[in-house]
């Protein structure tokens, strides 16, 4: 699909291991941040999304990954580039690339987000409401 979303951040010292690297657990949060920042930024909340029938509905992930290629280290900035790169009827996949100040990567990572709704007996897979679907392909046509 190719929509392009982007985020800057700075690593902050709760983030960084003893030698003052970023901590590789820190990455799957800066991912999971960048999607709520994205999807702010198209009008929704990812705490008050509702189906095509008003049923409050969930994102939960089903699959990611990160390569690290460069040291990230306390308070040095970079940016977070979220790109969606796949949507089914249910799941939506997500790739990022982190880059320094320089444009160079430093590392890139991939989710993938099931929608659910929520249900007496817990979650159950549902089809990406008609609103979500077409706010993505609209940030995707002016990408």
């Amino acid at each position: 699909m190719g929509c392009h979303f982007k985020q800057r951040r700075k690593a902050v010292f709760s983030e960084t291991d003893l030698a003052g690297i970023v901590h590789f657990a820190s990455f799957f949060p800066y991912m999971e941040d960048c999607e709520h920042s994205f999807y702010r930024s198209l009008g929704h909340s990812v705490t008050n999304m509702v189906d095509n029938d008003g049923v409050n509905i969930g994102w939960p992930r089903v699959n990611v990954s990160c390569e690290y290629l460069k040291s990230i280290r306390f308070e040095d900035e970079f940016e977070i580039q979220l790109i969606v790169s796949d949507v089914t009827d249910k799941t939506i996949k997500y790739e990022f690339n982190f880059f320094d100040d320089d444009n160079r990567l430093l590392a890139k990572g991939s989710v993938v987000v099931v929608c659910v709704k929520f249900i007496e007996s817990g979650m159950k897979s549902t089809t990406i409401p008609d609103s979500i679907r077409n706010s993505i392909t609209n940030a995707t046509e002016q990408s």
